[in-house]
């Protein structure tokens, strides 16, 4: 003989006041800083000082 055991769904309670999706300045909390991509020739020269073969197939990879 099998017993089934039924379990009921549990819902979560409805939040009247959703959150913002982007930080606001009331909240005073740490904002993530504006970084642009490196520039490709300032790349380039660290990565021929770190590896100069691995720069080199970089290079050909992206085409510069």
């Amino acid at each position: 003989m099998t017993h089934f055991i039924s379990f009921e769904r549990r819902e979560r309670p409805f939040d009247p006041m959703p959150r913002p999706t982007s930080p606001s300045d009331d909240q005073g909390g740490p904002t993530r800083p504006e970084t642009g991509s490196p520039d490709k020739d300032n790349l380039l020269k660290r990565m021929r000082k770190v590896d100069p073969k691995q720069a080199e197939r970089y290079r050909q990879r992206t085409g510069q």
